[in-house]
Parts: C-alpha cells; structure tokens; sequence
C-alpha cells in the first residue's frame, strides 16, 4: 500500500530524529538539546598555537622571507621608492596595459607614473572596468594586511576595490605598506571587524603565492588559474 506523502514526510523526521540522538549519544551529549556554552573563551596558549608572537619586531623581515618562500618577488623600499621598485618589477617583462587599483595608497600619482613610461593605464573605476581588467597584462594593487607567520596576503573587496585584479591578471604586483604586516590571522581579525564596521567582509581571500595546482601525481603547475608572477613591494 502506497504511503501519502504526509506519512512520507513524517517517517523521514522519524529517522532524522533517530539519527541526531544516536549522533548526541555518540558525542556524549543529552537527547535533548545542545551542549551548554561554556563560561569563557578558552585560553589560548600562544607558545603552541602561534609561530609569531603579537607584536613581534621582526614580523616584517618574517612576511618577506616566508613570501619569498612562497615563489614571491618580493622588493622593500621607502615611500619615495615606489615607483622605482614598480619599474625593476616591470623591467623585461610584456607588459603594455596595466589596471591600477588602489585602496588606500595615492592611486593617481602610480598611474601617473607608469603613464609617463608609456603603459596603457586602467583604473578600478574606469567604466567597464569589470571586462578591461581581462586584458591587462599587469595588475597593481594595495593590500589590506599581511600576514607574517605565512607570509599571504589578506585582501577583500568592495565598491573602490575589485577582486578581478588580484585573480584575473598574469602579474599581480601588490604594495603593501609594513604597518599592515601583522603577527598571523589572530591579531587581523580585529583589524577586518574595524575596518568592515563590525561585519565581516564577505570575500576576505588569503593568497600565499602564485596560483598553483597539481594532479594526483603531484606535479605542480603555476599559473593555471590566477596570476602566474606574484611581486610584492614592501614599503617601511
């Protein structure tokens, strides 16, 4: 005899019912219910759990030599050498149209420059910026922090800041400032909840190097799915 679909329904919150106790019994817990909250956030053990104490005065030599690890290039300089670090990153390379895109560093005073040496310039906010950046050769952007116990990067979007070119882009050249090099992602949390106003950006990406994949073999190929060179401009 055919079961209505009420009884259908009914015999399927029967056994989902079952299931979740036995998973409860399984993990000590009551059949009832969930596990009570505990009373404090758990003490964290930093000697264990973090390979970069918070505040460490070498975090910046850390980031550097961990990204470099990572297969970045990775320059440092001065605010007045920017755009002297940009032009040895460029050197040799094919690069004839550059998208430009800046969250908090002077975003015309790089495009103006790399104008002056003849590149075709795209910024963020140029109208129909969301197909250009697919023709760019070259990408330069900003960060919002760095992480020193991986040497990644931390980047998310919004209105002023598209995602595309930091993962459409064959060179990605990025200019991170060395006040946003911090320990790891437990002294960043804090600074992403200031900076999103207390919500948590929806697209926070971590990027460690150049796009990178490998088959079940193990051989490992870069570039297939994002940007093929990763440079980074450390600025103290």
């Amino acid at each position: 005899m055919a079961m209505s679909t009420q009884e259908i329904s009914e015999s399927n919150q029967a056994r989902r019912a079952e299931f979740l106790t036995s998973v409860r019994h399984a993990l000590g817990h009551s059949a009832q219910g969930s596990p009570p909250a505990p009373d404090a956030r758990p003490e964290i053990l930093e000697k264990l759990v973090r390979q970069v104490p918070a505040g460490d005065s070498r975090r910046v030599d850390r980031w550097i030599q961990q990204a470099r690890a990572n297969g970045m290039t990775v320059l440092r300089t001065n605010p007045q050498g920017i755009h002297a670090a940009i032009d040895e990153l460029l050197a040799g390379r094919s690069v004839k149209s550059i998208m430009v895109n800046l969250a908090d560093l002077p975003e015309d005073a790089v495009a103006g420059h790399l104008q002056s040496q003849g590149y075709q310039i795209h910024l963020w906010t140029d109208p129909d910026c969301e197909k250009l950046v697919f023709q760019c050769d070259a990408g330069i952007t900003d960060c919002r922090y760095g992480l020193a116990d991986s040497g990644a990067l931390m980047v998310w979007s919004d209105p002023g800041f598209g995602r595309s070119t930091t993962l459409t882009i064959p060179l990605h050249i990025v200019l991170v400032p060395a006040v946003r090099i911090v320990a790891d992602m437990i002294d960043a949390l804090p600074h992403v909840l200031r900076d999103t106003g207390g919500r948590m950006a929806s697209n926070v990406v971590i990027i460690n190097g150049p796009s990178k994949t490998a088959d079940i073999e193990m051989n490992l190929v870069t570039g297939v799915h994002g940007p093929k060179y990763l440079c980074a401009v450390v600025i103290d």
